[in-house]
């Protein structure tokens, strides 16, 4: 009876010895995941490439929100009931005529400024992506489509931004330092100057960093860079 036990234990251990092979453990025997199929992948890309390209549209929205909401602050407020044209010695007179209504603008004109739009849209878009070189031909080509529009200071720092995201600093702030003086008044100009900044600093020159963020502050205190400008000072060591 024993010699049979023996002989049933030896062929019981065999037979487990026979279903695993060396150095496998029962983990190895679990099948591995499925991975991720190329067509999941490109969705994916898709998905953030449109969320890029969303995040950058608030962004400027916002900037525009910013630079309208820091005009109405400079604008004096008059009293209640009271318009400018009324003040002091012709509080008595009769209102003034109102200015006739603006003609409005040509079909030609209005499609054109929709494929303006349109192709800054796509310059956004192929920035979001990283295709710096075709993002900063598409902005030039906005810009050169209507250098006086209301794009022209937009297209021309993002221009900038091709540069500076490709670490070329110097080129960045030429393009920066155009909207600053060509379109001083216009929404993009203290981000301009901001950048400005940060490349100097980028380029190690910390004295006229400091010296241009001070200048944010000061030519434009209510914009969302000069907010900026404060917390960079802090954060940079002179």
């Amino acid at each position: 009876m024993k010699k049979l036990a023996c002989c049933a234990l030896v062929i019981f251990a065999a037979g487990c010895a026979s279903t695993q092979r060396p150095g496998e453990d029962f983990a190895d025997l679990v099948p591995p995941p499925q991975g991720v199929s190329s067509q999941q992948a490109a969705a994916l890309e898709s998905k953030i490439d449109g969320l890029q390209t969303s995040l950058t549209e608030l962004l400027e929205r916002l900037d525009v929100m910013n630079d309208r909401i820091a005009k109405l602050e400079a604008t004096p407020q008059w009293s209640a009931g009271v318009s400018p044209a009324r003040t002091g010695g012709d509080a008595g007179a009769p209102p003034s005529t109102p200015a006739p209504a603006p003609e409005p603008q040509p079909v030609s004109k209005a499609l054109a400024g929709a494929q303006i739009a349109d192709t800054y849209r796509n310059a956004l878009m192929l920035y979001g992506r990283g295709k710096f070189e075709d993002a900063r031909r598409t902005f030039q080509l906005v810009f050169d489509q209507d250098p006086s529009g209301e794009l022209a200071d937009n297209a021309l720092y993002w221009i900038g931004e091709t540069y500076f995201a490709a670490g070329n600093y110097a080129e960045a702030s030429k393009y920066y330092k155009r909207v600053t003086v060509e379109f001083s008044e216009q929404n993009k100009a203290p981000d301009a100057l901001f950048k400005i900044a940060l490349a100097f600093a980028k380029a190690s020159d910390l004295g006229m960093a400091k010296q241009t963020l001070e200048e944010v502050i000061r030519r434009y205190p209510y914009s969302s860079a000069a907010a900026s400008a404060k917390l960079e000072l802090k954060r940079i060591r002179y």
